[in-house]
């Protein structure tokens, strides 16, 4: 009875022990913004097929010095995606030419290139295995 009780302990030491190993924080600093007006509005995706359509977290900072950072936490270990916009007139979305063209810089993360359409997935993605990382993206 007791080596019972002892190894549900264990087993469920060991359980809660994995759990709180497979969170983690994500900072994301953002540098080279061209001016300070407005905010800067991160969003992180979770998957390719919400990429650009369904944000997984988002978080909004102002911007000193042409620079802001922004912090995620408890996040599950996994594949992440970023992309960021300038808001520089705080309207909260972003705006474009014809309805199709940004007029606020953007970017995402490992500074994914938008070839004739929006940054892909398989360009802007990066693993989270560790309790902390960080990320930087330059406008």
């Amino acid at each position: 009875m007791k080596a019972i009780i002892l190894s549900l302990g264990f087993v469920l030491c060991t359980s809660v022990f994995a759990t709180a190993q497979s969170k983690a924080t994500l900072r994301v600093q953002i540098q080279d913004i061209a001016s300070d007006e407005g905010t800067l509005k991160v969003g992180l995706y979770n998957s390719a097929e919400k990429w650009l359509e369904e944000v997984y977290m988002g978080e909004s900072s102002d911007i000193k010095d042409g620079q802001c950072e922004v912090v995620f936490e408890n996040l599950p270990f996994g594949t992440y995606g970023i992309s960021v916009y300038h808001d520089e007139n705080n309207n909260g979305k972003m705006d474009k030419y014809l309805g199709f063209f940004p007029k606020e810089d953007y970017a995402c993360s490992n500074q994914a290139p938008a070839k004739y359409g929006p940054p892909e997935w398989k360009d802007a993605k990066f693993i989270i295995n560790q309790k902390t990382n960080q990320q930087l993206i330059k406008l």
